[in-house]
Formats: C-alpha cells, sequence, structure tokens
C-alpha cells in the first residue's frame, strides 16, 4: 500500500509496503483525520496528545492537516496519509486504500507550510495564508491539551 508519513520533526516520507500502524502510529491506536472532499485521510495517534515523552506535538504535521481541511488543533507523533474512498465509506465498506499517485498536492502543501513556518511567504499564496499557517503552528505548539472524560455506563 502506498502512503506518506510526515515524522513529529516534520520531514516527510513516502512509502510503498506493508504499513504497520503500531510502528508508525503507536500500539494505542489510529484516529482518522477527517479531509473534507479529498480521497486522502489523514491519521495520528488516538491518544498521542495524552502521552507528549513518548508522542511529541507535530506541528508541521498540524499545519499540513489544516491547510488539507482538518480541524485545526495539535496533532501528536506521526501523522499518516493514505487514500481514502469516499463511495465504499459511504457504503459501510473498506474505506482505506492506497494514496493515489500523484501525490504532488501533499508534497506542494508541506513545501509550503514549511516556508511558511520558516517566516517566509511561498510563491503561489498570499502572505495572509503564510500568517495563518504560523498562527496555526502557535496554537500547535501551545494549546493545552484536551482533558479525557471517563464515564461508568451501567448496563
Amino acid at each position: 500500500m502506498r502512503y506518506a508519513i510526515i515524522t513529529d520533526d516534520g520531514e516527510l516520507t513516502h512509502a510503498d509496503d506493508k504499513l504497520d500502524w503500531d510502528a508508525v502510529i503507536g500500539p494505542e491506536g489510529k484516529a482518522r483525520v477527517h479531509l473534507p472532499h479529498l480521497a486522502v485521510a489523514g491519521w495520528v495517534n488516538d491518544v498521542g496528545l495524552c502521552f507528549p515523552e513518548r508522542y511529541p506535538r507535530n506541528i508541521t504535521g498540524s499545519c499540513v492537516l489544516a491547510a488539507l481541511g482538518a480541524p485545526i488543533q495539535p496533532y501528536a507523533g506521526a501523522v499518516v496519509f493514505t487514500g481514502w474512498n469516499l463511495e465504499n465509506a459511504a457504503l459501510g465498506l473498506l474505506e482505506i486504500e492506497s494514496l493515489p499517485q500523484p501525490v504532488t498536492t501533499l508534497d506542494m502543501v508541506h513545501g509550503n507550510v514549511l516556508k511558511a513556518i520558516a517566516g517566509q511567504t511561498p510563491r503561489d499564496f498570499s502572505p495572509s495564508w503564510a500568517e495563518q499557517i504560523r498562527e496555526i503552528a502557535e496554537h500547535a505548539r501551545t494549546a493545552s491539551t484536551p482533558g479525557i472524560t471517563i464515564r461508568t455506563v451501567k448496563l
């Protein structure tokens, strides 16, 4: 299966082999990050923000996800991108598939996010876009960790 990973240090890599979710995302489980209207899904550790020593906040990954339409929030650990079959998802069938080729949009967004975080304005984007990415990066760095509420369920 073809997929891409943004590591917590911001590096983007592509692979075309079996994805070991536990090794890449972590054994706690994966959570899909919805990317509206795209045949791509983002994946992060389901509880990564609760374990900052093990899963540092992924500033670049958080910004790339936001630029692709995901909710603006901090994401921790590696961010994985796979293909996502919108039609199968609607039918309740297997949705995860290989990342579509070419992956130029993901590569372009990643490169432009890195430029914006570094204080530059990417050529194809406005200064306000770059400033917004820097604000998202600051939010990803400094936002408090969401709390988890555990409730007893009586059967």
